[in-house]
């Protein structure tokens, strides 16, 4: 990867929404010579060439003028050689022409103050890149980035019991984004059932066989907490899941709904020292502390701890970030 790439936030770690490069191989114009220099594009924008990389790149646009993946790697060509103008035009144009969203095309425009963040991330945008990621999502994660926030949440539930007389044990849980099935395996002993969401299937498909949920389900955290029953979990963990989703405010209010007297809710932030939220040059949401208390307040949750540390480790670089446990009273 070119310093001019990782310099814009052009990275390829867990997290970020960086170009679906496996997704958008697998996909084709109809057109052999397009491909063919499509494919020749992304080595050269892989490479640091980010000059030949669009060159190629507009050589296939001309063969095949409605590929919306060949759009987006014009626009990532040109944000790389800092044409943002131009980086705008494509970016728009694989927009319009990838309907879904999967490209993440509308990430990248907020990123260049071309239109406004959305209040989350699309969710075919995230659906994909954890589908490509599932393989070696755990390695990467823990090895890498340096990832621990399912054991720091949990540390962070025991002192909360025990600051409360409490049994650190729960009877139902919900891992929301639960990827791979990392929190289910810190909290295993600590609860009698625990059921888990993901918008990725292929993230679902591990979890699955790691044999440490009760339940299991693909589809978006909003709509999975709107469809549980009022009072019926006594734990929700959210670890590493809201850099995709800035607006917190629906998750917080059926999350209190669906919370039994004297329940938890536990998640990681990445941090930002004021404001609400905001899609950052990294791609990914933060949120600052005054939010959560906001939203906290609101929804008539107890602060029980709220903890800085940091969320992951990118290029060396720890990333600032919050971990807070709600309580309801």
């Amino acid at each position: 990867m070119s310093l001019t790439m990782a310099a814009r936030g052009v990275h390829v770690a867990h997290g970020s929404f960086a170009a679906n490069s496996m997704k958008r191989r697998a996909q084709s114009s109809g057109d052999m010579i397009a491909d063919r220099r499509y494919a020749y594009a992304l080595a050269s924008l892989a490479e640091g060439e980010a000059a030949a990389a669009a060159d190629l790149l507009e050589q296939s646009l001309e063969r095949a003028p409605e590929w919306a993946a060949a759009w987006f790697s014009l626009g990532e060509a040109r944000e790389a050689l800092r044409d943002d103008a131009h980086a705008v035009d494509a970016y728009r144009r694989a927009m319009q022409l990838d309907r879904d969203g999967a490209l993440g095309a509308e990430l990248r425009l907020a990123r260049l103050r071309a239109l406004p963040a959305p209040a989350a991330a699309p969710p075919a945008h995230v659906a994909a890149l954890f589908d490509q990621y599932a393989p070696r999502f755990e390695t990467h994660l823990v090895e890498t980035l340096n990832y621990h926030a399912p054991e720091l949440l949990r540390d962070m539930f025991g002192r909360v019991c025990a600051s409360r007389s409490g049994a650190f044990h729960f009877a139902h849980a919900l891992d929301l984004g639960c990827g791979t099935g990392l929190v289910a395996k810190a909290m295993r002993y600590n609860v009698n059932a625990i059921d888990g969401v993901d918008i990725s299937p292929a993230m679902i498909e591990q979890a699955r066989s790691a044999g440490v949920y009760d339940r299991l389900a693909v589809g978006d955290v909003e709509a999975f907490l709107r469809d549980e029953r009022d009072a019926s979990a006594d734990l929700v963990v959210a670890a590493d899941v809201f850099v995709y989703i800035g607006d917190l405010a629906n998750i917080f209010q059926q999350t209190a709904r669906l919370l039994t007297p004297g329940g938890l809710f536990g998640f990681s932030l990445q941090s930002r020292p004021d404001g609400d939220y905001a899609l950052g040059d990294d791609l990914r949401y933060a949120q600052s502390n005054a939010y959560v208390r906001r939203l906290a307040v609101q929804n008539a949750l107890d602060i029980a701890l709220i903890e800085a540390a940091p969320v992951r480790r990118d290029n060396g670089v720890d990333v600032p970030g919050s971990y807070v446990v709600l309580a309801k009273p």
